[in-house]
C-alpha cells in the first residue's frame, strides 16, 4: 500500500510539473511564432529553426529544407512531422506548432529531471525545487520555445541517465527499452548514440566482468546499428533528403560532417567552451551580436562570455558553488560512483568534442548534449547534505530555492527577449 501511494504521488508530481511547464512556455509561443526569429537564417544561436518549423510542420513536405548534410547528423529528427500534422490540421500555423513542440519537450525533459532527482534519492520538495531550476536555467528555458533537435535531445539524454540510474540501483530496464533510447539518441543526433553506449558500457561494468560487458556492449551497439540505420533509410523514402538518392551519398556526408569543422580567429577555447557547458548553459549572460557568415543576415545573437548584471553573477556563483560541492561529494561517493562517472565522461566528452567541433564559432547550442550531466553533479551534492540532518538539509534547500529565483531573475528577460531580436 505505501509503495503504491509513492508512485501515485510521484506520479502526480511529475504530471503537475510538465503541466505548469508546458503552460509557462505556451504562454510566449504566439509571441515567438510572429517574431523575425524565423525569418532570418541562423539568427539566434545559430540554431536552425527555420528549418525544423519547414521540416516538422509545413505542408507539403519542403525536400529543399531536408538537405544532406542535415539528413545524416538527425535522419530520425524529421518523424516528428507525425505529431505536428494533426496540429496543423486544426489549423495552427506551421510556426506557432513548430514552437508548441518545443514546448511540449520542455515539458517533457522537466518531468524526466525530476525523476532523476527523486531516483538520486533526493527528497521531495528539494527535488521540487532543483526541476525549477532545471526548467528556468538557460538551455531548457531556450529550448522551450525554439524548435531545434535539441529539444529532442534533452528529452533522450535525460531519460537514457534516469535508466541508467534505475539500472545500477538493481532496477535493469528491459532491453527493449535500451535499445528504442540509443535509437532515439541516434535518430536526434548520430554523436549522441555515444552515450548510450557508454551508459551500457558502465551499467554492465558494474555486475559483469570486463570482457563480458564489453561484448554485451558491442552486441547492443550492433543491433542499435542496424535496426537505426534501417529506419534512417526508411525516413529518407518517406521525406525524401535533398542531395542523397544511394548510400554512397549518405557515407560522404557523414564524412564530410565530421570534418567540417571551422577554423577562425574567434574560434572558442577549451575552457571557453566547458564555460558555456557549465555556466552559461544554467545562468545566461547577456545577449550580443556576432558575425554569422550568411549573406542575407551578416549577424546572430548568441551567449558568449561573462557579460552578467550583479543579478547574474549572483546566480553564477551560487550554481558554481553548487557544481563544486557535487564534484567534492561524487569523489567520495561509492554506491552511485558508475553515475558519476557516467555523468563527468560525458561532461569531459562533450567539451573535448566541441573544442575541435565549431561552426561559425557558436558553441552553447550543442549545450543540451551534457545539460543533464551538470545536472546530475549538483545532485550529488543534495544527496549529501539531506545526510547530514534535518538543519543542514533545510538550510540547503533554501539556498537552492534562492539561487532559483537569482536564475529566474536573470534568465526570464532574456527569454521575453526572444520576439524582438531582428
Amino acid at each position: 500500500m505505501k509503495n503504491t501511494i509513492h508512485r501515485l504521488t510521484n506520479l502526480w508530481d511529475t504530471c503537475l510539473i510538465g503541466l505548469a511547464v508546458l503552460l509557462f512556455h505556451i504562454w510566449n509561443v504566439p509571441a515567438v511564432a510572429g517574431g523575425m526569429i524565423f525569418r532570418k537564417s541562423n539568427l539566434a544561436f545559430d540554431f536552425d529553426i527555420d528549418r525544423f518549423a519547414s521540416l516538422w510542420c509545413k505542408i507539403p513536405f519542403q525536400v529543399a529544407q531536408n538537405e544532406d548534410y542535415y539528413a545524416v547528423r538527425h535522419p530520425l529528427a524529421v518523424v516528428v512531422r507525425v505529431a505536428c500534422r494533426p496540429m496543423i490540421w486544426a489549423g495552427l500555423d506551421p510556426y506557432t506548432a513548430a514552437c508548441g513542440i518545443a514546448a511540449v519537450c520542455a515539458a517533457l525533459s522537466s518531468m524526466v529531471a525530476y525523476r532523476i532527482a527523486r531516483a538520486l534519492g533526493v527528497g521531495r520538495w528539494l527535488a521540487y525545487i532543483y526541476t525549477a531550476l532545471w526548467a528556468i536555467s538557460t538551455t531548457s528555458i531556450l529550448l522551450g520555445v525554439l524548435p531545434e533537435t535539441y529539444d529532442l535531445a534533452l528529452i533522450a539524454l535525460s531519460y537514457q541517465l534516469l535508466i541508467s540510474i534505475r539500472w545500477i540501483q538493481g532496477r535493469q530496464p528491459a532491453l527493449a527499452e535500451r535499445i528504442a533510447v540509443a535509437i532515439a539518441n541516434f535518430g536526434i543526433t548520430i554523436t549522441n548514440v555515444m552515450f548510450s553506449v557508454l551508459t551500457e558500457f558502465i551499467c554492465r561494468l558494474v555486475r559483469q566482468p570486463v570482457r563480458r560487458a564489453i561484448l554485451g556492449t558491442a552486441r547492443i551497439g550492433a543491433t542499435v546499428a542496424v535496426i537505426a540505420l534501417v529506419l534512417s533509410v526508411a525516413s529518407f523514402l518517406v521525406w525524401p533528403v535533398k542531395g542523397i538518392d544511394n548510400s554512397m551519398g549518405a557515407i560522404k556526408q557523414v564524412y564530410w560532417s565530421a570534418a567540417s569543422a571551422e577554423r577562425t580567429s574567434e574560434r572558442q577555447s577549451v575552457g571557453n567552451v566547458a564555460w558555456t557547458f557549465a555556466a552559461t548553459s544554467f545562468v545566461a549572460p547577456a545577449l550580443g551580436r556576432y558575425p554569422s557568415g550568411v549573406e542575407d543576415n551578416p549577424y546572430l545573437w548568441d551567449l558568449r562570455g561573462q557579460r552578467y548584471s550583479p543579478v547574474g553573477w549572483t546566480a553564477v556563483l551560487g550554481w558554481l558553488a553548487l557544481l563544486l560541492l557535487g564534484i567534492a561529494v561524487i569523489a567520495k561517493d561509492r554506491p552511485l560512483r558508475p553515475i558519476w562517472i557516467i555523468a563527468i565522461a560525458w561532461i569531459a566528452g562533450n567539451i573535448a568534442l566541441h573544442s575541435y567541433w565549431q561552426f561559425r564559432d557558436s558553441v552553447f547550442l550543442y549545450s543540451a548534449n551534457s545539460h543533464v550531466a551538470f545536472f546530475v553533479v549538483a545532485l550529488a551534492g543534495a544527496r549529501w547534505v539531506q545526510g547530514r540532518g534535518r538543519r543542514s538539509a533545510v538550510t540547503y534547500a533554501a539556498f537552492v530555492a534562492l539561487l532559483t529565483l537569482m536564475v529566474a531573475l536573470n534568465n526570464i528577460p532574456i527569454y521575453l527577449q526572444l520576439p524582438r531580436l531582428n
